[in-house]
């Protein structure tokens, strides 16, 4: 879990920062979380990670997983791309998105290192209820980089060296 801020130390008013507990891809909430997720592809299983390296954050309201393939492993992406992939992020919870996304990269800066191409996400705007799909990782510093291979995704990115931070580097 993260370190605890002040506020929290104190017991003293809403907590200003919000905090993930580390888990792992069987972890009940998050499956639970995820179940009501679009990209969800067996509601009901489990695991709900992809094989590979994982980071996996839990609140009682959000899930967050961080994937790559496992360095050791010799496999790439099936996008080519060489950095940390968000493949699953659910907020059901007051805090905002953006600030639960901020919080998710400087927990997976603080425990691990990057390839050159950064943190990646895809968001399905067909599935979405938004006029602005990924507005949340947006609003984190997250810009367009194209698209995913069969076309029908758009890619977000930041730069690992902006983890954690509002304006990308």
């Amino acid at each position: 879990m993260s370190e605890m801020c002040l506020a929290c130390a104190l017991g003293v008013g809403p907590c200003p920062v919000p905090h993930w507990t580390v888990s792992h891809k069987y972890d009940k909430r998050g499956a639970q979380l995820a179940d009501g997720h679009y990209s969800r592809r067996t509601v009901g299983s489990p695991q709900f990670m992809p094989p590979g390296q994982t980071l996996v954050l839990v609140r009682d309201d959000a899930v967050f997983g961080w994937w790559r393939p496992h360095p050791d492993s010799g496999l790439r992406a099936m996008n080519g791309l060489d950095g940390w992939t968000c493949t699953i992020f659910r907020n059901v919870g007051p805090v905002l998105s953006s600030k639960l996304i901020l919080a998710a990269e400087r927990e997976l800066a603080a425990r691990h290192d990057c390839g050159p191409d950064g943190l990646l996400t895809y968001v399905d705007a067909r599935k979405v209820a938004s006029a602005n799909p990924g507005y949340c990782f947006k609003a984190a510093g997250w810009r367009r980089s194209g698209r995913a291979r069969k076309g029908d995704k758009p890619l977000l990115w930041k730069p690992f060296a902006a983890a954690g931070q509002l304006e990308a580097a």
